[in-house]
């Protein structure tokens, strides 16, 4: 799954004077125990103490406290209930520590207060996939992509859920939708790839590997994986061609030199089987060993073979002809 976490939103907000602009100034140097020391000054000497609440709860955070920053959350939440940041940075810090009913809750309330805030639909919704609440989750990942349709990790984890639903065809859908400029491409490319290979879709599938290596040249293994799919479309030498192909981009791909021995070895061209064998062999290979061994067997065999074949012609002249 390519969303697996959410960062908390840090918004120390600022002061117009005294202690809590001493303390947002520590904070902001990442001097973290001295502004704490001086938030809570700032909030027993009553300058703001939702303000000064709040930012404890976001410096406990950055620290790694996450219990203590849910205790600040709330104790700005009391001062000022409709504060939204507030309930927000509480659903993040609940996630964080996988108390997905509370975090669902605050993401909720966070939500009457800013009904199309991204950032509390991500959390809610990440919410709901997380205990497998998958209806809820897709509506709420389908309201996110109606609000800002540039949200690639919606589409992605739509497509993802379906995908775990035994959906296809809608995991498609999301996978096509997905902007064309998104940081996750790559993957998305080999989600198509991989459901168009499991609906023997095998044109479609080589389609999407190809572009896999045309965004991404550095991608050995859509090579290896082009390979593989045109031998299980039965055309092995294709794949013998592709496999060649691939070692002059990458000399070091032990696993594809192995394969193409393998191959080789299979379609009974034994002295491009040891070349390739003895390529995978010096990268370090140990399967390269049995293969070149193998070879070795058949090339006795094989001269076994054409030695009997030849003796049985000559002793068949000796006969004496009616």
């Amino acid at each position: 799954m390519v969303y697996a976490k959410i960062i908390i939103l840090f918004f120390v907000l600022l002061a117009s004077a005294g202690l809590l602009e001493q303390a947002n100034e520590y904070y902001g140097k990442s001097d973290f125990e001295e502004a704490i020391k001086l938030y809570k000054k700032a909030a027993l000497e009553g300058e703001n103490p939702a303000l000064c609440y709040f930012n404890l709860g976001n410096t406990y955070f950055q620290v790694d406290s996450i219990p203590q920053s849910i205790v600040y959350y709330k104790a700005a939440i009391g001062y000022a209930p409709d504060f939204f940041r507030s309930h927000l940075n509480l659903a993040i810090a609940y996630y964080s520590l996988e108390n997905v009913g509370k975090c669902i809750a605050s993401a909720k309330r966070a939500l009457q207060l800013n009904p199309m805030n991204e950032k509390a639909l991500m959390v809610l919704a990440a919410s709901y996939r997380k205990i497998g609440a998958y209806a809820e989750a897709i509506a709420t990942f389908e309201k996110m992509v109606l609000i800002n349709e540039t949200k690639e990790e919606s589409y992605i984890a739509l497509a993802e859920m379906y995908l775990e639903l035994d959906d296809m065809n809608k995991a498609l859908k999301w996978l096509r939708r997905y902007p064309e400029n998104g940081k996750n491409q790559i993957y998305v490319l080999q989600q198509l790839a991989d459901i168009y290979e499991k609906q023997s879709d095998y044109s479609k599938a080589l389609f999407y590997l190809k572009e896999i290596f045309t965004k991404d040249s550095t991608n050995r293994w859509s090579i290896y994986r082009i390979c593989l799919l045109h031998e299980k479309m039965g055309n092995e030498m294709v794949a013998m061609e592709e496999a060649q192909e691939g070692l002059k981009h990458f000399p070091d791909f032990k696993e594809l030199a192995l394969y193409a021995g393998n191959l080789a070895f299979r379609l009974e061209k034994f002295i491009d089987a040891e070349h390739y064998y003895n390529m995978a062999a010096y990268l370090g290979s140990p399967g390269a060993i049995s293969g070149l061994e193998n070879v070795r067997i058949a090339r006795e065999q094989k001269n076994a073979s054409l030695l009997s074949d030849a003796g049985l012609k000559t002793g068949r002249s000796l006969l004496i002809q009616p």
